[in-house]
């Protein structure tokens, strides 16, 4: 495919008549050698040693007769808020603050020293209030320039296409944005006063002998060609797109500062032809803002929890700014969602206003990847931001679309049960619906739990690494100001292999137990972690007995899972019973804050159970963690086999054993998976099937002692019904209660003894009373009325 270029709109621009009014002017901003540049780690703040080529400010003002804007474009890694403010104070009031948009192309070889934010600092290097003071002021001396050049002036837009400028820099099948805008704003003469172009890639080409120097990287050889092509008195100004995962091509195979110059000077020709089929017409600016409540982050030491953000419209061209680095992905979702509204074009700028870091889509959000871990407001910060740009739209919402957003629009169900220690939460609705629900109703419980399990441990130095460099957190940052966000970063990958629906879930949790993502992510897995630093005691995660009877050996009932989950943090006990809009429904046992299941049946009759095996030696997983997988196996899986074998697939779990019952074209099945050094399927013998054999080398004395106990009670039962299951599960002598230890199938840790009749979609459940000892049992169907056996 040759460069295609393609006429998406041509009307737009002025009449004389309405008399637009129209300037541009650029400043070189060049800060004097020896400035720190902004960009590399690996600088380690050193300072510039030449510049190669200047760094600039360029603005275009733009008056339609109702409305004044300036359109600042600087050669910097970014807006930093202390430029931004200064730059605001500096600035005259011929154009309101509000409509003053500053944006940065993000090239990595202009100065830094504009920030006292220490995050950025690591790649920006110290703070020098002069350079600050110098950048401002010639920012405001484009501004002034521009605002002096005024004279009637014609605009017009269009948009065309690019083949191997741009290319995603993670993934080589990675999307791209394939699109380049272009306005060209001419005098009444027909001179060109600007030509602004909007192009999604990463300035970072620039390297060897020169990565101590100032350039504005290939949009300095995009504004040297374009002069050449328009003339010197046309301001080119360049706005970068959405260029978080998105870096230079290389179509004409150049290196070094050839390759730069090939894919600036390639792009000014682009744009040049691409504004060949501009057409120009009456224009009306509207200039769109709001201060937004960000959501909530670990890393609120450091980063806001509000933002400015603007949106302009030019007709039928709507401009999104982002105030940070957002992947192509989210662009290109606004992009389809604006000309959804009806606007014939869309283009998406970064850097906007402010540098809150990467924004990614939820997908990506537990990949590895630098992008993915400069992220801090949740994986649904690509949600808030269609939400937030939406919202400043001034093209209402299709009558189609409204019909159906009502037609689909059900309210969320959030029904609570109070029972004899515990409670049945029934809920209903989205996925994030679900989430919001369940998270708001024990809203106290998650945030105290957190606060104890996770904060608290920080504070005392429990998670703190013995090497690294977090052991030199500045002394006057408190240890979990940093501790936190970089625990959470690092959990994200366990988010590897989840479904959307299970990850939107948990976002609404988090959002309505007034937590960050990343807090309410690390308070799922506490008790691993306090496992993996050996440092508590042993039965912090779940020691279990689990069996089932099946076939003839079941009786009528055909399958039996029985369960007890012992558990040594004190909890609230909570069944769900969840009907979401996709998938299956299903109830758990569990607690307030657990997100994945320990215990679960769906409405096919397919049920869960699992028990940690291994008690020494424990290493984190690198992709979802055992419960989270049987969490989505519960609402996706419709069968004993595509659970099985979902099972199997994941090899990176160990020392945990599942029990995973169901039917296969109506036959009873069950097995038990048993994740070790190698994957090991085992199904019943006898029609009796239990969790840990015997004779196993690597389960506990305690564990053993348990399944010997069942198998016992069990081994002369020609038929095991639900009332045997219930009775090996709870009994115990009661004048020997003291001496009851974890070698007992009922003791002091059980949280929960279940019993499952998956034929039925039942569930028999006992809880501890105040005493411990266990409650009578109570008959929970999957839908329904609950009653006492």
């Amino acid at each position: 495919m040759r460069f295609a270029i393609f006429l998406l709109l041509s009307l737009c621009a002025c009449a004389f008549a309405d008399a637009l009014e129209a300037g541009a002017a650029k400043i070189d901003i060049t800060a004097p050698v020896g400035t720190p540049l902004s960009g590399y780690g690996a600088r380690m703040g050193r300072n510039s040693t030449s510049v190669h080529d200047p760094v600039w400010a360029r603005t275009l003002y733009l008056d339609d007769g109702e409305t004044r804007l300036f359109l600042v474009s600087v050669d910097l890694i970014g807006i930093m808020p202390e430029l931004r403010a200064r730059v605001l104070e500096l600035a005259s009031d011929t154009v309101s603050p509000e409509n003053i948009i500053l944006t940065a192309t993000h090239t990595h070889s202009a100065q830094g020293a504009t920030t006292r934010n220490i995050l950025i600092r690591f790649v920006s290097g110290r703070y020098i209030p002069e350079v600050l003071e110098q950048t401002a002021q010639g920012i405001v001396d484009s501004m002034r320039n521009a605002y002096d050049k005024r004279k009637r002036a014609a605009l017009g837009y269009a948009v065309g296409a690019h083949e191997g400028l741009s290319v995603n820099r993670r993934y080589a099948d990675g999307p791209i944005d394939e699109q380049i805008g272009v306005i060209l704003v001419e005098d009444a003469d027909g001179n060109p006063i600007s030509i602004v172009t909007n192009f999604s890639a990463h300035p970072t080409s620039v390297g060897g002998e020169d990565f101590f120097s100032f350039s504005s990287d290939y949009p300095g050889f995009y504004y040297l060609e374009m002069e050449e092509l328009l003339g010197p008195s046309c301001v080119p100004i360049f706005l970068n797109g959405a260029q978080g995962n998105q870096t230079t091509g290389n179509p004409e195979q150049k290196s070094g500062w050839e390759r730069t110059e090939s894919v600036g000077r390639s792009l000014a020709r682009l744009a040049y032809k691409t504004a060949g089929y501009i057409m120009f017409g009456d224009v009306t600016l509207r200039v769109h803002y709001k201060e937004a409540a960000l959501p909530a982050t670990l890393l609120d030491i450091l980063l806001p929890d509000r933002v400015f953000l603007q949106s302009l419209e030019i007709n039928d061209l709507l401009i999104n700014f982002f105030p940070g680095e957002a992947c192509v992905e989210l662009a290109l979702e606004a992009r389809r969602r604006a000309l959804a509204r009806g606007y014939e074009a869309q283009f998406s700028v970064g850097l906007a206003n402010n540098h809150l870091m990467y924004f990614v889509p939820r997908h990506l959000y537990s990949d590895p990847t630098y992008e993915s871990t400069s992220t801090f407001y949740g994986p649904g910060i690509e949600d808030w931001f269609y939400e937030q740009f939406e919202s400043m739209m001034s093209r209402p919402v299709s009558r189609d679309d409204n019909k159906e957003q009502t037609e689909h629009k059900q309210p969320p169900v959030l029904l609570v049960h109070e029972i004899p220690n515990g409670v049945v939460v029934d809920l209903e609705g989205t996925p994030r619906e679900i989430g919001i629900a369940r998270g708001g109703e024990f809203l106290e419980d998650i945030q105290r739990l957190y606060e104890m399990r996770v904060v608290s441990k920080v504070d005392r130095g429990e998670w703190t690494p013995s090497s690294g460099m977090l052991r030199y957190i500045p002394s006057f940052l408190e240890t979990k100001a940093l501790m936190l966000p970089v625990l959470g970063m690092g959990s994200r990958v366990l988010l590897q292999e989840l479904s959307l629906d299970l990850i939107r879930e948990m976002e609404g949790m988090a959002s309505g137990a007034d937590l960050p993502f990343d807090a309410f992510w690390l308070l799922q897995h506490a008790p691993l972690y306090d496992l993996i630093e050996e440092k508590t005691a042993l039965f912090a995660a779940p020691l279990c007995t689990m069996f089932a009877a099946v076939g003839e050996r079941a009786g009528a009932d055909e399958l039996i899972v029985g369960r007890n989950l012992d558990w040594a943090l004190p909890e609230q006990n909570v069944i769900t019973r969840t009907r979401p809009t996709s998938g299956n429904a299903f109830m758990q046992a569990g607690f307030p804050w657990n997100a994945g299941v320990f215990t679960c049946m769906n409405e096919t009759g397919l049920t869960v159970c699992v028990e940690r095996v291994q008690t020494s030696g424990i290493t984190r997983p690198d992709k979802a963690p055992i419960e989270f997988i049987l969490r989505d196996i519960m609402q996706f899986s419709d069968d004993y086999n595509t659970a099985l074998n979902r099972l199997r697939r994941s090899a990176h779990i160990s020392g945990v054993h599942v029990l995973l019952a169901g039917f296969v074209e109506d036959e009873p099945r069950a097995a038990i998976v048993e994740f070790g050094k190698e994957i090991v399927v085992r199904e019943e013998k006898n029609g009796l099937l239990l969790g840990v054999l015997p004779d196993n080398t690597v389960a506990d004395e305690f564990t053993i002692g348990r399944y010997a106990t069942i198998q016992s009670f069990f081994a002369d039962m020609r038929i095991i019904g639900d009332l045997d299951a219930q009775r090996v599960l709870t009994s115990f002598d009661a004048a020997s209660r003291e001496t009851v230890s974890l070698g007992d199938v009922w003791n002091d840790h059980t949280r929960h003894s279940v019993v499952l009749l998956p034929k039925f979609r039942r569930m028999n459940l006992a809880l501890p009373d105040n005493d411990g000892n266990p409650g009578d049992f109570l008959t929970i169907p999957l839908t329904g009325e609950l009653f006492h056996e």
